[in-house]
């Protein structure tokens, strides 16, 4: 059966999110008269990364860990703070950046030609909601499932089965392109879905479970178009 939809990841498959996470996160941190330091940013984006790794696993919810990713950077660092009301302030900074990897948006119009896109995201509503709200790719997009609004994140097929209902279309007939093995690739396997991990010019990891790998847009772009109506 034809291809007629692309499921796609926003965060490391079309956003620079690192880029826009860091100038967020430091921002924060002036804010707090907290050091920006080399140190204090590491700490954060581990603790970030390990909450986010609990959410897929089931561990806890997105709510949850808004806060206490702040909660678990104070309690290392040692740091006073308030980790609700960091929380509330990078959560506003982050739905500013709209950093798009290079190439992303060329991507996104040329693949909308031949078929409708739809974002499925873990990332946070009001977060995503707002970098959507005025975004380069945004023409391009039919649609978008955000975790926190299904109530389930990647790697539950929930989200992508809210998306092939908004679409129309059978598992059969869509596609999942992630950067992420135990959140993208996972979710389309889980779902029945041919999927595509996209690596950005790096080497796959074995095992990684997904139909195709495509390293650049290009070779992304090829595989759609060699399966579109």
């Amino acid at each position: 059966m034809a291809l007629r939809v692309l499921l796609a990841d926003a965060d490391g498959t079309l956003f620079d999110f690192h880029r826009g996470e860091a100038v967020a996160i430091a921002e924060t941190f002036r804010r707090f008269g907290i050091p920006d330091t080399p140190g204090n940013l590491a700490v954060y984006s581990r603790v970030n990364h390990a909450q986010w790794l609990r959410l897929e696993r089931g561990e806890t919810t997105q709510a949850r860990l808004r806060v206490d990713r702040f909660t678990d950077f104070l309690r290392e660092t040692g740091l006073e703070g308030d980790a609700q009301a960091l929380c509330d302030c990078y959560v506003q900074l982050l739905g500013r950046q709209r950093y798009l990897l290079p190439g992303a948006e060329a991507f996104c119009r040329e693949v909308s030609g031949r078929m409708p896109i739809y974002l499925i995201t873990n990332g946070i509503s009001q977060i995503q909601r707002s970098r959507f709200g005025d975004c380069a790719i945004t023409p391009y997009l039919s649609g978008m499932v955000i975790s926190e609004e299904v109530g389930q994140a990647k790697p539950h097929p929930a989200m992508l089965y809210r998306a092939l209902e908004m679409a129309g279309c059978a598992p059969e007939e869509a596609i999942v392109m992630g950067d992420s093995v135990t959140a993208d690739i996972a979710a389309a396997n889980a779902a029945g879905i041919h999927s595509i991990l996209f690596t950005e010019g790096k080497e796959p990891p074995e095992g990684h479970g997904a139909t195709w790998v495509a390293r650049t847009y290009q070779e992304a772009l090829d595989i759609l178009l060699a399966r579109a109506e």
